[in-house]
């Protein structure tokens, strides 16, 4: 799951429930505020359709306004869509020009082993996340300071898992629909590599010709 904690701006609520996820929610668009309109984070948001404190928050908040939400952010395989954020908490009674854009992304991978230089002292590799329980995979940016990029070397693999910390921006050229995606990182993790498998060839078959190893899978 990827979690986020983020001001976000009202622009439109929806006024009938929408069904996703096999559940029913109350739907909003949001952004998260960014320089100008093509650098926002835009955002589906969904609130669960029950009655109750939460609720009344979200159906009672102005367009226009912004509200601290936390929630599971989720990823889409068509980019042209805001990405669904589901509405865990949501306070509404915040300064309007306090900001916040933390993302956790803990079902990520290295999807690619080149590192690319960016300006202003940035380099980037491909990452891509699945949906839940799914083969659909949707491609972003992991975005970080040089000063990381021999970590990020001794650690890149194609298809390694990796767990991401840091905020979340886009980039719409032109006013597009499809943006540039990346999580600008501060900071990431690994699981360490499982030893290989070394084997005796004249005693094949025993267990005496295996190391012990963790039966965890190498992806």
């Amino acid at each position: 799951m990827n979690f986020i904690a983020a001001t976000v701006v009202l622009k439109s609520t929806s006024p009938d429930p929408v069904t996703a996820y096999g559940l029913s929610y109350r739907s909003a668009d949001a952004v998260v505020p960014g320089g100008n309109g093509n650098s926002e984070v835009r955002l589906r948001l969904l609130c669960y359709d029950r009655a109750g404190a939460k609720l009344d928050s979200f159906t009672n908040w102005k367009e226009g306004n912004r509200a601290l939400i936390t929630g599971n952010l989720v990823f889409s395989d068509d980019t042209t869509k805001p990405l669904d954020l589901i509405v865990a908490t949501i306070e509404t009674n915040v300064p309007q020009d306090m900001y916040c854009n933390q993302v956790v992304l803990g079902n990520a991978f290295f999807g690619s082993d080149e590192i690319r230089d960016r300006k202003n002292a940035q380099c980037a590799v491909k990452i891509g996340t699945t949906l839940d329980n799914s083969d659909v995979t949707t491609w972003l940016y992991l975005e970080t300071h040089e000063s990381r990029k021999k970590k990020l070397t001794e650690r890149i693999r194609k298809g390694r898992p990796i767990c991401v910390q840091g905020y979340i921006r886009e980039y719409r050229k032109d006013d597009s629909d499809s943006p540039y995606r990346a999580i600008v990182a501060s900071d990431f993790t690994t699981r360490k590599d499982a030893p290989k498998r070394s084997s005796n060839p004249q005693t094949s078959g025993s267990a005496a010709g295996y190391a012990e190893v963790d039966p965890t899978p190498d992806y």
